[in-house]
């Protein structure tokens, strides 16, 4: 019941509201009339603008003046900028074959230096003065062949015997130490078979390099043999 009660309401509500729909749809639209034009009397209209002055209103059209640019010119007229920067390539390039040349240079005194030259892990020269104290980490035949170069004899004998001693300690023949002398490794020898040739080998040297001989090329090529056999038997 309460159901159609609802649809009863809104039937009559649709019945009623059909008239106001009609009106609606039926109605014209409504129209605005055109303003009426007034006509101007032109007497009238020149007396109201002859006291009108349009003048600032106009556009003033800006004239741009050239700028001058300064420029580095001298008495002659000359532009000194671009000569500068001429001159600068100029001191640049000739800086670069300065730079080339002295690195040429560099590298020629390096390979002028003689080829005996040898430098310790500490950082240290070996020289003749000083080979005993890195006896293990040079060769010593640069500086047998230095020695020969220079027809210092004498010396070239105490780098012969000097390299008999590296020999033999890297063979664990000998114990090497700086403080010990050729004494001390001649007993360390008195069992290996080579101990006669090492005992004429000590006294040669000794005689040679602590007698102060002038050892000469002659009497060298008669000596030198012995140290060399001795070297090749170890």
């Amino acid at each position: 019941m309460m159901y159609r009660k609802i649809i009863l309401l809104l039937l009559f509500g649709w019945l009623a509201a059909l008239p106001l729909w009609a009106q609606e749809e039926n109605a014209a639209p409504q129209t605005q009339s055109p303003a009426a034009v007034r006509p101007v009397d032109e007497t009238k209209w020149a007396d109201a603008t002859r006291s009108l002055d349009y003048s600032d209103d106009r556009y003033k059209e800006r004239q741009q003046k050239p700028q001058n640019l300064p420029t580095n010119t001298g008495p002659s007229g000359r532009d000194w900028t671009l000569n500068t920067g001429l001159w600068g390539n100029v001191l640049q390039t000739i800086a670069i074959i300065l730079a080339v040349l002295a690195i040429a240079f560099g590298i020629y005194k390096m390979m002028q230096q003689p080829r005996n030259k040898a430098i310790a892990r500490d950082g240290v020269e070996i020289t003749f003065d000083n080979l005993e104290d890195y006896l293990h980490e040079t060769d010593l035949d640069r500086f047998l062949k230095q020695a020969l170069a220079d027809q210092n004899y004498a010396l070239a004998i105490r780098v012969y015997y000097l390299q008999i001693i590296k020999d033999l300690s890297a063979k664990n023949a000998i114990h090497w130490s700086r403080e010990k002398t050729n004494r001390d490794y001649l007993r360390e020898m008195r069992q290996h078979p080579r101990v006669s040739a090492f005992r004429n080998a000590t006294q040669t040297f000794e005689r040679v390099w602590y007698g102060n001989v002038n050892l000469t090329a002659d009497t060298y090529r008669q000596i030198e043999p012995q140290f060399r056999q001795l070297l090749s038997n170890l």
